[in-house]
C-alpha cells in the first residue's frame, strides 16, 4: 500500500479507495495460511470470511496484469505453476471455487509463502510494474525475529521504498478460540504489524469471523 496509508491498523470490510497519484499494484499474490484453525469446523472449508476478503481485494484492483495464490508452506495452490494467472472473471471464479474446497494443511508461518512469491513471481514483474503480497492468516508459531530478518533479505529497501509491498489480513479465530490459541494469534498480529510497516503495507485486523 502507498505511503499515505502505510502502517495504519485498518479494520474495515472494504479496502479504502486508492489515493490519487500513488502507484497501484499490477500484480497481487495471496499467501494463505490453510492450517486447521483456518478451516470452519462445521464445513471443513476455509472460513468464508477468507474468501470474502480475497474477493474484496480483487474488486479494488480490477485491472491487474496477474494474480496468484500460494499456501503458507510455499506451494502454488493452482497446479504448482509459477506463472501469473490472468485477471478475468472465469479465472477468478475458478480460483475462489478451488479455494473453497482446499484441504491442504500448512504450518502457521507465512514466510515460506512470501519466499515463493518473491523468488518465483517477483522476477517476472516488469520494472514499471509493482507486486503486492497479501498475507491471510490467524496464527504464528515460529521465531518472529528470524522471520523479519528473512523478509528483509528478500525485500531490501530501495530509494523509492520497498521493491514489493506486503500487506496482511488477520483472521480472528483467536477471538472465538482464545483459550487454546490466544498467544499464537497475538504473535501473528505483532509480526504482521512490523512486517507491513517495514514493507510499505497495511495490516488489517478483522474484528470477528
Amino acid at each position: 500500500f502507498p505511503a499515505s496509508i502505510r502502517s495504519r491498523r485498518w479494520c474495515t470490510a472494504t479496502p479504502p479507495a486508492w489515493p490519487a497519484g500513488e502507484t497501484k499494484p499490477s500484480h497481487i499474490a495471496f499467501v494463505i495460511d490453510t492450517s486447521g484453525s483456518m478451516h470452519d469446523p462445521a464445513t471443513g472449508a476455509l472460513w468464508p470470511i477468507v474468501l470474502r476478503k480475497i474477493d474484496e481485494v480483487l474488486d479494488a484492483h480490477p485491472n491487474l496484469a496477474g494474480m496468484q495464490f500460494i499456501d503458507a508452506d510455499g506451494r502454488f495452490i493452482f497446479g504448482g505453476a509459477t506463472d501469473w494467472l490472468p485477471m478475468n472473471q472465469q479465472t477468478r471464479g475458478n480460483a475462489i471455487a478451488r479455494l473453497k474446497t482446499s484441504d491442504q494443511e500448512t504450518i502457521s508461518n507465512p514466510v515460506p509463502g512470501i519466499y515463493s512469491a518473491m523468488r518465483s513471481l517477483s522476477p517476472s514483474v516488469g520494472a514499471d510494474q509493482h507486486l503486492a503480497i497479501y498475507v491471510l492468516g490467524d496464527e504464528f508459531t515460529e521465531d518472529a525475529g528470524r522471520a523479519l530478518a528473512t523478509v528483509r533479505q528478500l525485500n531490501p529497501a530501495t530509494p523509492t521504498g520497498p521493491r514489493v509491498t506486503i500487506n496482511a489480513i488477520a483472521i480472528p479465530t483467536t477471538i472465538r478460540y482464545q483459550f487454546s490459541m490466544r498467544n499464537t494469534g497475538l504473535k501473528f498480529s505483532a509480526l504482521m504489524r512490523e512486517l507491513t510497516h517495514e514493507n510499505g503495507g497495511v495490516f488489517v485486523a478483522l474484528p470477528d469471523l
